[in-house]
């Protein structure tokens, strides 16, 4: 290690340890330390470019060079805590209700840790994988699927009748769970293609730009499903555009989304909405923009009303 290299990680270790970053999951924390930099740009650089720091280099260079550290001291953290969520926070059981062959569990879970570990060394996917992967940890959809699992309405009717699952409640959560993980795949795409032909701010693309991902993804993970891959890719379509978008994909998602701003909070001020009920709420009314199953957003919604989440 260099010794602007060195300077640079004991400088983000600093930023990482501040104790207002503490309950933040390591991609948050690693996306408010990129914009912390990013803002404050102007006031950083004269301390930054002192004798104790990189003197006489310019903020493009050092700031690539925090970056970078960032990133490392983030993976530490990131890339164990993936492998255990992969071995014991999800239930790669369902996998056998997708296909017909018999599937070697333990060699899909490493095919999809080594993938990940992959494709988020691009800014693209680490940004896009911030909200799926904060729904996983807290999980955000189970509750609402229990929900949806004793109301029998919408959402439970486009499960079990129109996507005809044959799965029970806890293999459909776990393949929620398993879509969430899969869904920043979509960005491996604008490595070959140009980003110009989706949509990433709202996160996003066509039909075309998920069908070359599709051909390229089971080209490269023949150890994982294709039907698994593709629902997770057609997570990021417009279901008013698109109708036959699976509901496993939908509710994807919706969660995946849910989970970009999510914050716990264990007390609501009186008179204020409770945090999941407003998030619902506002989502209902930008729900073409972002590609939402409006359907089941106000399922959602209700059930987030009635239980005070």
């Amino acid at each position: 290690m260099t010794m602007e290299n060195s300077k640079a990680q004991l400088f983000i270790k600093r930023l990482m340890s501040n104790p207002a970053l503490e309950n933040y999951p390591v991609l948050q924390k690693e996306e408010q330390i990129i914009h912390f930099l990013k803002v404050n740009a102007k006031q950083l650089y004269p301390t930054l470019t002192s004798a104790n720091f990189f003197p006489g280099e310019n903020w493009n260079s050092i700031y690539h060079m925090l970056h970078q550290a960032l990133i490392s001291e983030s993976n530490l953290v990131l890339f164990p805590e993936l492998e255990n969520v992969i071995d014991g926070k999800i239930d790669f059981a369902f996998i056998h209700f997708l296909e017909e062959k018999k599937q070697d569990i333990t060699i899909l879970k490493k095919t999809i840790l080594e993938f990940l570990k992959r494709i988020l060394l691009k800014p693209q996917t680490r940004q896009s994988f911030i909200g799926p992967y904060t729904a996983i940890l807290k999980n955000l959809p189970d509750p609402y699927l229990d929900e949806s699992f004793e109301r029998k309405k919408y959402i439970h009717f486009e499960l079990t009748k129109v996507q005809k699952l044959k799965m029970g409640r806890e293999e459909v959560k776990n393949f929620i769970l398993a879509l969430l993980l899969l869904k920043p795949s979509i960005h491996l795409l604008t490595a070959v293609l140009s980003e110009e032909e989706s949509t990433l701010q709202s996160g996003v693309v066509n039909r075309q730009f998920a069908d070359k991902a599709f051909t390229i993804l089971t080209n490269q993970l023949k150890t994982i499903p294709g039907r698994l891959i593709r629902t997770a890719l057609d997570s990021s379509l417009s279901f008013p555009e698109n109708k036959q978008v699976a509901a496993t994909s939908r509710i994807t998602s919706i969660f995946a989304a849910r989970g970009i701003n999510y914050r716990r909070l264990t007390k609501v001020d009186r008179g204020a909405d409770s945090p999941d009920k407003s998030w619902f709420n506002i989502a209902r009314r930008n729900y073409k923009f972002y590609g939402f199953d409006i359907n089941m957003l106000d399922e959602f919604y209700k059930i987030a009303a009635e239980n005070s989440w």
